[in-house]
C-alpha cells in the first residue's frame, strides 16, 4: 500500500477514517505514486493491444496489396484465416494473384477501420499445431476457407 494514505485507514481510534482524512501534502505524494502506476499500466496494456506475432507460421501470400496499416493501439486483435490449395491453379477458385481470397482485403480493412487489428493468415496442415497456438492470441478469427479446401491441400477436416 501507499503509506501516505494511512490516515484513511480505519482503526479503533479512527473508526470513520476516509480519503478526506489524508493531508493535502500526503495526498499529493500518494497521487504521484498512483500516476506512476497508471503510466506503467497503460504501457503494459498498450503492448498487449498490438497485433499478434504470426512469424511462427508460414506466410503463403505473395503480398498484402491493398491492406491498410494496422492501428497503433487496437481495440481487439482479429485475424482472417484462409487456405491456399497448392495443387490448384491460383491456390483455388476463390483467390487473387497474390494468394489471398478475392474479398479478404476489404473484410480486413473493415476491421482495421473499426479500430481492430486484422492480420491475414493461412492455414497449412503441416503447421496445424503452430497455427492454433498463434490463433489463441486473437480475440476473434474470421474464417474464409471454402468447404473441402483443407482436404484438397492434403489435410484432414475431421
Amino acid at each position: 500500500g501507499i503509506s501516505k494514505c494511512l490516515a484513511a485507514y480505519c482503526k479503533e481510534d479512527t473508526p470513520n477514517a476516509t480519503y478526506f482524512d489524508i493531508s493535502p501534502e500526503d495526498l499529493k505524494a500518494a497521487m504521484g505514486y498512483g500516476d506512476i502506476m497508471g503510466e506503467k499500466a497503460v504501457s503494459i496494456l498498450n503492448k498487449a493491444r498490438t497485433p499478434v506475432d504470426v512469424s511462427s507460421i508460414t506466410k503463403v501470400a505473395k503480398d498484402d496489396l491493398g491492406l491498410l496499416a494496422q492501428p497503433k493501439k487496437v481495440l481487439y486483435k482479429t485475424a482472417l484465416a484462409e487456405i491456399y490449395v497448392r495443387s490448384q491453379d491460383y491456390g483455388g477458385s476463390d483467390k487473387s494473384a497474390n494468394g489471398h481470397r478475392y474479398d479478404s482485403i476489404p473484410f480486413a480493412n473493415g476491421m482495421i477501420n473499426g479500430g481492430m487489428s486484422c492480420q491475414l493468415i493461412h492455414y497449412t496442415h503441416q503447421e496445424h499445431d503452430k497455427f492454433f497456438e498463434v490463433c489463441k492470441n486473437f480475440d476473434a478469427i474470421i474464417v474464409r476457407c471454402n468447404p473441402g479446401q483443407i482436404k484438397a491441400d492434403g489435410g484432414d477436416q475431421q
